[in-house]
């Protein structure tokens, strides 16, 4: 579901799916309004910067804060929390579903590659990718969210271009050539046992609307 204000979003998927039980939000910790029953708070190696909030440091609000878990998907993590390890799948999606293995692209005599991202830290999708062993004649380092209205997609000639699953959505419809790289993220059993045993203490039962009120 897709709205203007994250409750409205969550309005709708209640309305029109009575039977949800659980309502995931990525980057939901930003959005006041949305009644929350968990939070997780993601952290990469950058951690918490300088401890600052926006626009002297990186943070949305002050650190620490009660949230109910903590996961760092970076190499080096600054304090106390969950691991995820993350790596890029080892096939490339194209759009009508089939695959290419990311070994077949780094054979020789295959066209030259040109990566592209719309991430917040495009760098790192990039680096998965040689360490997949591709090597990149080209890359293009666009804005987070970045809607692809104004793509030039004359620099994409002689090169076959590859892409986040995220950007794929957006890019496909304007070059339906690209391909796609998922990518995967593996939680340490522990993490997965502290989110099944909160799952198991409160699904099915009694859950908050996006408002706070209860809902069954």
């Amino acid at each position: 579901m897709v709205a203007e204000h994250r409750t409205q979003a969550a309005a709708a998927l209640l309305a029109n799916y009575p039977d949800t039980d659980l309502i995931v939000a990525d980057d939901g910790l930003q959005h006041a309004a949305l009644h929350r029953d968990f939070e997780i708070c993601v952290f990469d190696d950058r951690g918490i910067g300088n401890g600052m909030l926006l626009p002297a440091g990186p943070l949305r609000e002050p650190w620490p804060r009660p949230v109910d878990l903590i996961l760092h998907t970076g190499l080096k993590p600054a304090f106390v929390g969950f691991r995820a390890h993350r790596q890029l799948t080892p096939l490339a999606w194209q759009q009508d579903g089939s695959t290419i293995p990311l070994d077949e692209l780094a054979a020789p005599g295959q066209p030259p590659l040109l990566a592209l991202a719309a991430i917040a830290r495009p760098d790192e999708f990039f680096d998965m990718l040689r360490a997949r062993g591709l090597s990149l004649s080209h890359t293009i380092m666009l804005p987070d969210h970045y809607d692809f209205n104004s793509l030039n997609t004359n620099e994409f000639k002689g090169y076959s271009v590859i892409c986040t699953e995220k950007d794929a959505a957006k890019l496909w419809p304007k070059w339906p050539r690209a391909l796609a790289v998922p990518l995967l993220l593996t939680l340490e059993p522990a993490c997965l046992a502290r989110l099944d045993h909160w799952l198991s203490n409160h699904l099915p039962a009694k859950l908050s609307s996006p408002d706070g009120h209860s809902t069954t």
